[in-house]
């Protein structure tokens, strides 16, 4: 089972499985009461009836659940939005309720979520979009390293390139020597210091 984790945050990807649970009211060892809203209801539902019925992403390339630790309540979401297209770019997106937000949890998530991607060698770049008058979205793309590329039906573009970028061939050796010692916390903690610096 894949599990990201953060500061403040626990993340996990929403399998079928995990689907269903949710939606047939399943005991879980987390509480979805303030997050599952008619609106995420409904598309839970499709994605389980449609998405993953007909064209299932692989484990990863879809919403993944943000869940908080103090209070244990998924109070987000957010990931990829499918499989990387033939030139090895995904889409990445998220959600945080209303009395969640201005606290750095989509900060921490999509932090979380693009040192997840830097360990898919298929994905060579990742692109978001937001409404042109989200400034907030805006600031947190650009303090994420990502630049704006482009308009689109009033939406903003915004991409960061991982192919061929020095960050990504010191992510690839250490993730090689990090493995043979086990030190899997400290291959995070690396990543994202390098990402961080190369961004700057």
């Amino acid at each position: 089972m894949i599990k990201l984790e953060t500061k403040h945050l626990i993340l996990y990807p929403l399998t079928a499985q995990r689907i269903k649970d949710i939606l047939n009211d399943e005991p879980l060892e987390y509480s979805t009461k303030i997050w599952l809203t008619p609106d995420n209801t409904t598309l839970l539902t499709w994605m389980l009836e449609e998405l993953y019925a007909f064209m299932p992403p692989k484990l990863g390339f879809t919403s993944w659940i943000f869940i908080e630790k103090s209070s244990n309540e998924v109070i987000g979401d957010g990931g990829y939005k499918g499989n990387p297209d033939d030139s090895g770019q995904v889409e990445i997106g998220y959600e945080i309720i209303e009395s969640k937000r201005k606290l750095g949890y989509a900060t921490e998530a999509i932090d979380a979520l693009l040192n997840w991607a830097l360990t898919q060698q298929e994905i060579k770049t990742i692109i978001a979009k937001c409404h042109y008058e989200n400034l907030p979205s805006q600031g947190l793309l650009d303090k994420m390293g990502f630049q704006f590329i482009g308009e689109e039906d009033e939406m903003d573009i915004y991409q960061i390139k991982l192919e061929n970028s020095a960050l990504t061939h010191i992510k690839q050796y250490l993730i090689k020597c990090t493995l043979l010692s086990g030190g899997i916390a400290l291959l995070t903690l690396l990543i994202k210091k390098i990402r961080k610096k190369t961004l700057d």
